[in-house]
């Protein structure tokens, strides 16, 4: 059981694992690599903007209108190559835009929240905008972009605001793929390995259940009697200690019987050990005939026997049991071809749920009244001749 069940927690275990590695990757993977884009796209701009910056007046003033160099504006529509770079927009420190690569923009002002953030904080801010989804400025756009914004400072004095639209629709779709080529790898490998655990798991279940089953027939065969099929000595106790314990706890009675093959010794002696091997193979064959299915019958030595009787108190009667026997006793003679004849003698032992008896106790006293009425089918003993 044990084994069982340190098997299923094993699979359980992978079971969990191998859901929790997809998991791990749509949840936490993909969206870090949505932030290293991101953080790319953003450190590129910055790099840019400073890049941009030393084509400032090195006078520390405002940006305004008019104020840009010739070579940072050369600079600047230099920049526009291949659409990677679709806007760029430079503010003043008052949110006035004073060059715009759409130049009808110029003279505008933003007065948003963030911007005002940013001119404050002095610290850039980049966002991912999905196509056809708004802007920070509010406005649609055609393509995956990332929106950044890169505070132009000198001494600790803000000068101006650098405003980059970078096209990284194709970034995210070679991301993209990049990412389901990933999903599909890792759910067939967690497939492969979900088959893979999943028919192991089969194979030691089916393994431990077959050792199971040969342990427990091997269980059997040490609890059985070779020659007749009983249970022999060793079963019969072990079985009998587990239903007198039930009986206890139950209340219900029950009866040990002690039979014995007479004159074994003679059999043997006379006919030879195969045909006493046959009188214990017929004994055995009474004993389930005079008894019932239910009732316990072991072979517990040579040509002893044991059985173990429940019910109720009505079937516990000595001299029926008895007479029932010696019956069935003697029309198996009267039928039989064998050289020998059978005789069984038996003792009655009732267990009462009640008693301090243990059970190996009930069978002594059952053995000593079957060895009484052994005594008697003898007669008595014989004197001896006078001289």
């Amino acid at each position: 059981m044990r084994q069982f069940r340190s098997l299923w927690a094993t699979v359980s275990a992978s079971l969990v694992a191998i859901g929790l590695f997809p998991i791990y990757t749509v949840f936490f993977l993909a969206p870090r690599f949505e932030e290293l884009l991101v953080e790319n796209t953003k450190e590129e701009a910055i790099h840019l903007a400073s890049y941009f910056s030393t084509f400032v007046v090195e006078k520390d003033e405002e940006l305004k209108r008019g104020t840009l160099p010739t070579p940072l504006l050369d600079r600047l529509h230099s920049r526009q190559d291949g659409g990677h770079l679709l806007r760029m927009r430079i503010f003043s420190p008052s949110g006035e835009i004073i060059y715009s690569t759409e130049p009808t923009e110029v003279g505008q002002s933003n007065q948003e929240a963030y911007f005002r953030q940013i001119a404050a904080s002095g610290t850039a801010r980049a966002e991912i905008i999905p196509k056809r989804s708004r802007s920070l400025e509010n406005e649609v756009v055609s393509e995956d972009v990332v929106e950044t914004y890169v505070p132009i400072t000198r001494g600790g004095r803000l000068l101006g605001v650098f405003e980059l639209y970078h096209n990284v629709s194709k970034g995210r779709q070679d991301l993209n793929r990049l990412v389901y080529r990933s999903y599909g790898t890792l759910f067939i490998m967690a497939g492969g390995l979900l088959v893979l655990v999943l028919f192991s798991s089969f194979q030691a279940h089916r393994s431990m259940k077959e050792r199971a089953r040969a342990e427990e027939q091997l269980k059997l065969l040490s609890f059985r009697d070779d020659l007749t099929g009983l249970y022999n000595r060793r079963g019969f106790l072990a079985l009998g200690e587990q239903q007198a314990h039930v009986a206890n706890r139950d209340r219900k009675p029950m009866m040990v019987v002690s039979a014995d093959l007479d004159g074994l010794k003679e059999i043997n002696d006379t006919f030879g050990h195969q045909e006493g091997d046959a009188a214990i193979v017929e004994t055995a064959r009474i004993l389930r005939r005079t008894f019932r299915n239910a009732d316990l019958v072991a072979r517990i030595g040579g040509d002893e026997f044991a059985l173990l009787l429940t019910g109720g108190q009505a079937e516990f009667d000595r001299g029926q049991l008895d007479g029932r026997l010696q019956k069935i006793v003697e029309k198996h003679n009267k039928k039989s071809d064998r050289p020998h004849r059978i005789s069984v003698s038996a003792g009655f032992a009732y267990f009462d749920s009640g008693g301090a008896h243990t059970f190996e106790e009930l069978l002594h006293r059952a053995d000593t009244m079957m060895y009484e009425q052994k005594r008697r089918k003898k007669g008595p003993p014989r004197s001896p001749p006078r001289s």
